[in-house]
């Protein structure tokens, strides 16, 4: 993929022309292997301009590719990204699959070099780059197992078995970039200033969604993570709805209400929004009672907060409670018209659990540092089961517990976790932290975040997760 010499300013991009006017620019990085053809879809899409960048070694007629230098690389197609932009125009990134990751070092060359930062960057079906590249490992096999593998765990092509034009034209380009892979090192830097959105296909067995939600902790703006009815090669098989999903980003669409098969989740961590954790006065007459008899400090500030929060985000959906209690569904669960939510929270940690027309349930839990078996982090490079046996066990309990929660908020045995609205019922006893029970039809996913873990609730067996993380003061 690297070469040793920058191709020419119009040979990076092709025959793709300049961005429309109004339009930003997305320069767009494809998967391991893929070409400027991956984006040809997206020529027309409303609002997007994609500039994808045509790399070395890409022009399938030559079977020779340069071998990888990944911060080579990264800076060639920096440059060429400068000099397109010049300074003069909005830009955004998106990368799929490996190109996420390029994507990712460009962004972080640019900041180096002085360029304005990107209005997002974009990342499909990628694995957040502190996090090892499973995939990178099957470069050294030999041919036939090592199509074998691409076919079995990303979804690439089955011609590619049988069809030795198509494999002397694919497979130098796609081992090159498991090489660039294999020799790449992430090293710790200041998150990007940019918002970073996720795309993930629901059935990518190789990159889960909630394991993208790894990318949250690369930004210091806002994360989004989008779920497509799709797997790995989304932008093959779905790019009409993959290229919709990145022009309503960039164009700042604020979100509909969760479509039938889909929840959303937001996350806040109120210690970061001392606006909202101060809005007293948004609070209703019996919050503002219940946060008087608080003591002063930090629990008193996360109330605060947590109600405040979520009364925006219930305004968004055009269902605020305007100053009055916040509904409660007689089970416990609350509710606004034919919105159900769900509230978890862990010490300044705050999830928010939205679906349209069924019961949702949501729960949290975070290492409590000198509590017995609490000592283990919440996240890190070896991914959400990795580590020492006794981290192991840690993170199979905060699970565990997170799983039992949000199963009983949403079959309506938990209250509003913050004691308003109506009473709990009586917890089933066949549940309990270490074995909680799965009513039938019940589907509970797993959500690692830096720092807890969460578990969300419903009663489908396929369902797409939107997730956003709030930043301070996120109004209506």
């Amino acid at each position: 993929m690297a070469t040793s010499r920058t191709p020419a300013r119009e040979g990076w991009f092709g025959a793709f022309p300049p961005p429309r006017s109004g339009d930003p620019a997305l320069f767009c990085l494809p998967y391991a292997g893929g070409d400027a053809t991956a984006f040809w879809s997206w020529r027309d899409a409303p609002g997007l301009s994609p500039q994808p960048l045509h790399l070395p070694g890409r022009d399938g007629l030559s079977a020779h590719v340069p071998p990888p230098d990944p911060r080579a690389v990264a800076r060639a197609v920096a440059r060429a990204v400068a000099e397109r932009v010049a300074g003069r125009r909005p830009y955004a990134i998106y990368g799929h699959s490996m190109g996420a990751r390029l994507g990712f070092e460009v962004a972080r060359e640019l900041r180096r070099a002085g360029v304005a930062p990107p209005l997002a960057l974009f990342a499909g079906a990628s694995h957040p780059p502190h996090l090892d590249e499973p995939v990178a490992a099957l470069a050294g096999l030999d041919e036939d197992r090592f199509i074998g593998r691409l076919i079995a765990r990303v979804g690439a092509p089955e011609a590619l078995r049988d069809d030795p034009d198509l494999r002397e034209m694919l497979l130098p380009a796609i081992r090159a970039d498991l090489a660039w892979l294999q020799g790449y090192r992430y090293a710790e830097e200041e998150p990007l200033p940019s918002p970073v959105v996720a795309l993930a296909g629901e059935d990518d067995r190789e990159v889960p969604p909630g394991l993208m939600l790894g990318w949250a902790r690369h930004t210091s703006s806002r994360f989004l993570l989008r779920t497509l009815p799709a797997g790995h090669y989304f932008l093959n098989t779905h790019p009409d709805l993959a290229a919709a999903m990145v022009a309503a980003e960039l164009a700042g669409a604020p979100p509909g209400p969760p479509e039938a098969d889909e929840v959303h989740v937001w996350l806040a961590r109120l210690d970061a929004m001392p606006g909202a954790c101060a809005a007293v006065d948004e609070l209703s007459p019996g919050e503002a009672r219940r946060a008087a008899g608080l003591p002063p400090g930090t629990d008193r500030r996360r109330y605060v907060g947590r109600r405040v929060t979520l009364r925006r985000l219930l305004a968004r959906y055009g269902a605020d409670p305007a100053g009055g209690e916040i509904p409660v569904a007689p089970g416990g669960g609350p509710y606004a018209g034919d919105l159900r939510f769900s509230v978890g929270h862990s010490g300044g940690i705050l999830l928010v659990a939205v679906a349209r027309g069924q019961a949702v349930g949501v729960g949290v839990e975070r290492p409590r540092p000198g509590a017995p078996g609490q000592d283990a982090p919440g996240g890190g490079e070896r991914g959400p089961l990795g580590g020492a046996p006794g981290e192991t066990e840690t993170r199979l309990a905060l699970r565990s517990r997170a799983a039992a929660e949000a199963l009983r908020k949403a079959a309506g045995d938990g209250p509003d976790p913050d004691g308003s609205g109506a009473p709990p019922r009586t917890p089933r006893a066949a549940a309990g932290p270490e074995r909680p029970e799965r009513p039938l039809g019940w589907r509970v996913t797993h959500l690692p975040l830096d720092g807890a873990t969460a578990a969300v609730a419903v009663r489908r067996e396929r369902w797409r997760l939107r997730f956003e993380t709030l930043v301070e003061d996120a109004r209506p």
